[in-house]
């Protein structure tokens, strides 16, 4: 299980192979962190920390965030870790005061080291927080203070900053800004060989074309990230290929396919119990209200119908 926790940090091929592997033992898994939680918690405390971003990028969410609730309160080198976990999870979810808590504590834990890219980390889940809360202000404020943490160190212990100040920049609609942070972003996620967050960056990249007016670019980052997700069967990044594949059908004129795309996103996210990311979260609300528009009498019909799809159908629809 040690050996794990590398290959799940970085998003790339090896992840995938290591989140399948778990996938195969959950149950087995979930009894193990049950029972060290009543026996060995140093040793519950490394699992958790290790496994939270299984339960998170397979949508084991309220498992997860069980266990490490947990593990968070046991004292030891890994409760840094199961801190982030504990934040994530919370966050995907919803539960702002909760992420809030978690992250918070982290960041003092780690302010009395000298950890700083780690510093830097948690200054952007800080901002992450802020940009839940549509305060664009405060995430620059968190990026500067995480920015001057990583001073020093490469250009890589700035992704997750360059990347909300990239999402903040959209959300007030200064598309040109975003564009260029997202395209930092991206450069700095393939030198570290995170493909997901690669893939990740085309599909904000494509909200950011369409918004311009670029329906062309828009496109190609769709497909970018649309052929990345399906080629790994990637549970986590489906549901926003079905809502991209919905908004460019939005965008089309083509409301019965689109809505049975963002529906069947929609469903995702309430079987996991989780909450898009906030910038995507705009785009969703804002769909669905155009739809709404669009469809008239006939909104309710194509929902459902949207809601129903297997997944494989809608693949095939957002194809």
């Amino acid at each position: 299980m040690r050996d794990a926790r590398a290959h799940l940090v970085q998003a790339g091929k090896e992840q995938g192979l290591w989140l399948n592997r778990l996938e195969d033992q959950h149950q087995d898994l979930h009894d193990l962190v049950n029972r060290f939680l009543e026996s060995d918690q140093s040793v519950a405390l490394e699992l958790a920390a290790t496994l939270w971003r299984f339960w998170w990028l397979r949508d084991h969410m309220a498992e997860g965030r069980s266990f490490v609730e947990r593990a968070s309160r046991i004292d030891g080198p890994d409760r840094i870790e199961a801190l982030k976990g504990l934040g994530t999870i919370a966050f995907r979810q919803g539960d702002l005061s909760a992420a809030d808590r978690a992250f918070n504590e982290r960041l003092g834990l780690l302010e009395a080291t000298d950890r700083k890219r780690d510093i830097a980390d948690a200054f952007a889940d800080m901002a992450r927080l802020a940009l839940r809360r549509g305060d664009f202000a405060a995430v620059r404020s968190f990026a500067e203070e995480g920015y001057k943490a990583a001073s020093g160190l490469d250009a890589t212990a700035i992704r997750m900053l360059v990347h909300l100040r990239a999402a903040a920049a959209r959300m007030e609609g200064r598309y040109a800004e975003a564009r260029a942070l997202y395209l930092e972003s991206r450069e700095l996620n393939a030198q570290l060989g995170n493909e997901r967050n690669v893939a990740g960056e085309d599909h904000n990249l494509f909200y950011v074309a369409l918004h311009a007016g670029d329906r062309a670019e828009a496109e190609r980052r769709f497909l970018g990230f649309r052929e990345w997700s399906f080629a790994h069967d990637d549970a986590y990044q489906r549901p926003y290929v079905f809502l991209d594949a919905g908004v460019l059908a939005l965008n089309d004129r083509d409301f019965e396919r689109a809505g049975h795309l963002v529906a069947r996103a929609q469903r995702i996210f309430e079987d996991a119990g989780a909450v898009p990311d906030p910038d995507d979260k705009v785009e969703l609300d804002n769909a669905v209200s155009r739809l709404k528009r669009e469809l008239g009498h006939d909104f309710d019909h194509v929902w459902a119908q949207g809601t129903e799809l297997t997944i494989e159908e809608a693949q095939a629809l957002a194809r």
